[in-house]
């Protein structure tokens, strides 16, 4: 009889076997970043608090779980290499439970990280603005002195985003980061393209 678990779909099972084809140490970064922005989505966003709780502690169950054992949840981005397919695997459960409890439209962002084709490098050596619009930075300054990410937000040189998206808009490009930044957590900015270097992952 076949175990019907190892048949349903799990959106993090499909990650976590493409993740052992990935030898590049970039890529394997672009997903542990996409793992850190999915648990904290799913701490800060769904109702159940207890999600990451009730994921830890099925994962773990098994016979090699002895009592006094770590009970501290666990961290996504940590375990996609500890994952082995095998029947009646308790991590399967896992998995399963995740699939049913995060909603589609999550699943679906989380997938769009996990598959970044292309970053942007903050090439500028003073750095750059990252800013909400297209306005001056004088303009922008005026409203947020500080540059704390509510109508722009400073970067420094070096830094890198996977990107979920970019567009040439004048000087500019419109870019749509994988992870949010700013006080205002945000993804979505304009940028100067003279400023930054975009290339594949």
């Amino acid at each position: 009889m076949t175990n019907q678990t190892s048949v349903i779909p799990s959106f993090l099972r499909d990650a976590f076997e493409s993740h052992a084809s990935f030898s590049n140490l970039q890529k394997q970064d672009v997903q542990k970043r996409a793992l850190k922005w999915l648990q904290l989505h799913i701490n800060d966003d769904l109702a159940d608090k207890t999600i990451m709780e009730q994921f830890t502690q099925k994962w773990r169950v098994g016979p090699r779980q002895t009592l006094g054992a770590d009970q501290s949840p666990l961290h996504l981005d940590v375990i996609p290499g500890s994952y082995s397919k095998s029947p009646n695997n308790h991590q399967e459960e896992a998995l399963v439970f995740l699939q049913e409890v995060v909603p589609l439209q999550l699943q679906e962002d989380f997938k769009q990280r996990w598959n970044a084709k292309n970053k942007l490098e903050v090439s500028n050596k003073s750095g750059t603005s990252f800013k909400i619009d297209e306005r001056k930075m004088e303009l922008l300054q005026q409203e947020d002195p500080d540059g704390c990410g509510i109508t722009w937000h400073h970067v420094e040189s070096k830094q890198v985003y996977y990107l979920l998206s970019s567009e040439e808009k004048g000087e500019n490009l419109l870019v749509v980061l994988a992870e949010e930044i700013g006080s205002e957590n945000r993804n979505t900015w304009f940028v100067s393209q003279k400023d930054v270097k975009v290339s594949p992952v």
